[in-house]
């Protein structure tokens, strides 16, 4: 039978409840404290209700140290809060109201004392305490008020019959659904189904709190008015006060005269101020007119509307503005805003105005499917700043736009596209960019097709570059490569047949002519110009690698013998000015091929025991590794490189099959390397520190180079020459990590060549983060490299070693002025520290220094105060700015200053000093550990 409702549905669970209570004196002497009600439609379409069981047992809630004194009075007597006359909390000043708990416990504050470790990592590291809700019945019920029936509890009740007027005094409790009303007294008024509820009103609603000395509920849909109200969002840890509060049937909160405010209530550091203020818990954000921000009680800041976030979910609004300064762009104000336009895609607008240049519009969408995933942007800028009019490849209307996608066509195509363009190069020296772009010296152009067999990996990549400075050479461009690489399905005896394959095109259009400079002034042909014979090069390259290898793995060991064939077929095109300026050593021929076999047996052995080391127990191993390898010399001196360099020598290129990068060119070798690496490691499997060290034994010299343009010439020698192609052995290459306990880290590698008894290169680097508080971080490193292989685009040469830009002299004997000395030695130490002080306040400071060119490179230092609500940073900052004016890079490095200040307060966002988290996170590691662990 189906249940028929009565007509005052909404109505009757109120005139149930006041009939029981009516007849509370003639049932019992004595009030029972907190007996409910529940009371539901029966089959018959009656009523039926009965004693509601009490719920089961909840976690208690911390207890603050300090019981309330108002609550005593006001059991004692109901009327107590009209008849003192309460505090008002307009009156408070931003501060919460003392005179309701001197603890604030009426606002569920709990002190940091008495939270546990799941509450305490919640909060902020310098809150005092925090909002916890106390576990309640019902607390999680969805359904609707309309629906829910209404629980009544108290000490004492009366009901006059006459007025339908339920009189309620003594620990009221009203719920009904999710949500709870408290009171000392309450009338219940059944023909307007309504309730007033005076002294401690205390409306709960599933994470909110509203506080005051009155209110006016209604009870078939949840609205209540609040009277001299505070309030409180516990998942967001804020808290605020008005004149009166509205809870409308949505749940959304209204405000008269409201303030907002993430500080901890007996604190005023900051809180917004509004005529009217509107809280959405269903969106997590707020709005607020005629709006003061008021640090201390004082307003500094005003704007007639306002909307922020009261939680962590997006929202479209105006995300915090930032302001600076600058020699280059004068004054600047960017103020971007944000789309939330569904759960899946979103959008940024970065308008930003810069006195000297004019109003720069940028903007990025963001976008994920169930398949893809990617971002796209553009930004646009007629620049009004014509310091550069005359300087090579400048336009004044300055633009960029990007294109990074991710997404799988179907269960085994992969579809990626990485495109950006620019205007011009000096695009990201003069313009930052929100856009979160790589702008180091190009900009990639990459489209890529992957297909992913079972067995096999083939790949459409078509990617070229656009160059982001003018100091570099053209890079080649792939158009398109193709590859396929993967083994057969089958291990006929245990043996693994694989194969890698590649068909590329490169091409690149070099520059000719002068580059003229900020002053109009020819100063010197492109370095383009320094190219000379098959360094010019375009042209198609088939590359074929099939490989048969037998893995053999124990417990105790490894084997792994294994053949390759390289073979190379190469199709070149040599502009003119290339075939003329052939090395001494090369020929062109548009057709070149080479093959080489490869032959290694890479080997090793596992030894490990039980130790002890001062008392704590370890599992010490030893682990030696033999490689063989043996490449017999190959003529490629009339191949080109399209993206080949010879690799920096490190311990992991102990045990490389080729020198080289890339497959231009196959080192020739007969060398067997030995290594061996010594781990000391916990029960828990903790590494606490681990050894390598090897060295490589030549049978044969090395004959197979890079182009050697010092070939046939006077008082030169050939690149084959050097020694460490001649050298029987490799230098001793050392790692070392070493970590003291989970907090501290010591990290070192070490190459030192035993012919010349000098250090090759080196570096050292000390880390310090605790785990429990990450807020303290200390860095301390060096780092030392002059064997650097390179192309010097001033000469058209490869250099061995050494790290001078450009040649002492001129062809005619006189002083290069574009020379600098030790340009590409690597010779620094970096420190940094972000250290408390005193309790909130922290020190902040970098220096990086090179002593190759005897300058400091950035330094930087400052304070860091932080609050539970709010933190400031202020930091003096010196740093080497590349602004490129002439290809002679001693005139493009120049020395720049600036002072930041940065202020932040939690709950709103940034005030201004956005831009400092970029150059601490980039400068400081560990410092995006710590910002990201502060709450």
């Amino acid at each position: 039978m189906a249940v028929k409702y009565p007509r005052f549905r909404k109505k009757f669970p109120l005139l149930v409840t006041g009939g029981l209570l009516a007849l509370q004196p003639l049932a019992s002497q004595f009030a029972v404290a907190a007996e409910q009600f529940d009371c539901q439609a029966s089959a018959g379409g009656g009523w039926a209700c009965a004693p509601k069981t009490s719920s089961a047992a909840v976690p208690e809630r911390p207890a603050a140290k300090t019981a309330t004194t108002t609550t005593a009075q006001h059991q004692g007597s109901p009327g107590a809060t009209r008849a003192s006359g309460a505090t008002l909390v307009t009156q408070s000043g931003g501060k919460a109201l003392a005179s309701r708990s001197a603890d604030y416990s009426h606002l569920d504050w709990v002190p940091r004392e008495n939270l546990n470790e799941a509450q305490l990592a919640e909060i902020g590291p310098y809150c005092a305490g925090g909002y916890v809700e106390p576990s309640r019945p019902g607390m999680n019920d969805k359904t609707p008020m309309s629906q829910a029936p209404l629980f009544v509890s108290a000490k004492a009740s009366r009901y006059e019959q006459e007025q339908q007027v339920a009189t309620l005094a003594g620990d009221v409790v009203l719920r009904q659904a999710g949500m709870q009303v408290e009171a000392d007294e309450a009338s219940l008024h059944q023909a307007e189904n309504r309730g007033e509820l005076i002294g401690n009103v205390r409306l709960r609603d599933q994470g909110m709190l509203v506080v005051g000395d009155r209110a006016e509920l209604q009870l078939d849909n949840g609205e209540a008015r609040v009277d001299n109200a505070e309030y409180v969002l516990h998942k967001s840890h804020v808290r605020g006060s008005a004149l009166y509060a509205k809870r409308e049937e949505t749940a959304v909160i209204r405000l008269k005269d409201g303030t907002y405010t993430s500080c901890e209530p007996g604190s005023n550091s900051w809180h917004l101020k509004g005529n009217n203020v509107t809280l959405n818990p269903a969106t997590g954000f707020g709005t607020a007119t005629n709006v003061t921000l008021r640090v201390k009680d004082f307003p500094v800041f005003y704007t007639p509307y306002i909307y922020f976030p009261i939680d962590d979910r997006r929202q479209s609004g105006f995300l915090p503005p930032s302001i600076s300064s600058s020699s280059d762009n004068g004054l600047t104000l960017q103020t971007p805003y944000y789309f939330n336009l569904a759960p899946n895609y979103d959008a940024t607008l970065y308008p930003t105005y810069m006195s000297d240049r004019g109003l720069l519009l940028e903007g990025e969408g963001r976008y994920l499917t169930k398949s893809s995933e990617g971002q796209f942007g553009a930004a646009y800028l007629d620049d009004s700043n014509d310091d550069r009019k005359l300087q090579s490849d400048y336009a004044d209307q300055r633009w960029l736009y990007s294109w990074k996608h991710k997404g799988g066509l179907n269960s085994r195509l992969l579809a990626e596209v990485d495109y950006t363009d620019i205007s011009d190069p000096y695009y990201f020296q003069d313009l930052d960019t929100d856009l979160g772009i790589d702008t180091a010296t190009y900009v990639n152009q990459r489209g890529t097709l992957t297909y992913r067999g079972n067995s096999y990996t083939a790949r459409l990549n078509a990617h070229a570059y656009e160059l982001a400075t003018i100091t570099d050479l053209t890079p080649y461009n792939r158009l398109p490569q193709i590859t396929l690489n993967g083994a057969l399905p089958f291990q006929p005896g245990g043996l693994n047949l694989s194969y890698g394959s590649e068909l590329v095109r490169f091409d690149r259009d070099l520059r000719d002519g002068f580059f003229i400079n900020e002053e109009g002034v020819a100063e010197q042909a492109w370095y383009d110009a320094n190219l000379r014979g098959l360094a010019r090069a375009n042209g198609n390259r088939l590359h074929l690698e099939p490989a048969v290898s037998l893995p053999l793995n124990w417990s105790w060991g490894f084997l792994k013998p294994q053949v390759k064939y390289l073979q190379t077929n190469y199709d070149l095109s040599l502009d003119q000015q290339g075939k003329t300026s052939l090395l001494a050593e090369q020929e062109f021929n548009s057709s070149q091929d080479r093959g080489v076999p490869i032959f290694s047996v890479d080997s090793g052995l596992y030894f490990d025991r039980d130790t002890t080391l001062f008392g704590k127990s370890y599992r010490q191993t030893l682990e030696p590794r033999l490689f063989y390898l043996y490449v017999p010399e190959e003529d490629q001196t009339d191949i080109p490189l399209f993206d080949t360099g010879e690799s920096t020598f490190s311990y992991a290129s102990l045990f490389r099959e080729n020198r080289f990068s890339g497959k231009d060119r196959i080192g020739d070798e007969n060398k067997l390397s030995l290594g061996v690496t010594n781990r000391w490691i916990e029960a828990n499997g903790f590494e606490r520190q681990r050894f390598s060290i090897g060295q490589a034994f030549y049978f044969e010299d090395r004959q197979v180079t890079l182009p050697d343009s010092f070939s046939g010439r006077a008082n030169t020698s050939p690149l084959r020459d050097r020694s460490d192609y001649t050298s029987s052995v490799s230098p001793y290459a050392l790692e070392y990590l070493y970590r003291f306990n989970r907090d501290w880290r010591f990290s070192s590698d070490f190459n030192w060549d035993p012919d010349t008894r000098r250090t090759r290169s080196g570096s050292a680097m000390f880390h310090y983060q605790p785990e429990d508080n990450p807020n303290k971080v200390v860095n301390a490193g060096y780092r030392y490299r002059n064997d650097t292989i390179r192309f010097d685009q001033t000469t058209g040469n490869w250099v061995i070693g050494g790290g001078d830009f450009g040649s002492p002299t001129l062809a005619d004997g006189s002083p290069n002025p574009n020379f600098i000395k030790d340009y590409y030695k690597v010779s620094q130490h970096d420190f940094s520290v972000i250290w408390p002080i005193v309790p909130q306040w922290n020190l902040i400071s970098r220096w990086q220094y090179d002593y190759g060119r005897d300058r400091t490179l950035e330094a930087f230092g400052g304070f860091e105060y932080d609050s539970c609500c709010w933190k400031l940073r202020l930091i003096n900052r010196y740093w080497i700015d590349y602004d490129e004016v002439s290809l002679n890079p001693s005139l493009n490095d120049e020395p720049d200053r600036g002072i930041f200040l940065q202020i932040v307060l939690k709950g709103l966002g940034g005030v201004t000093g956005n831009k400092v988290e970029t150059f601490l996170d980039q400068g400081i590691q560990g410092y995006r550990k710590r910002e990201d662990q502060a709450f």
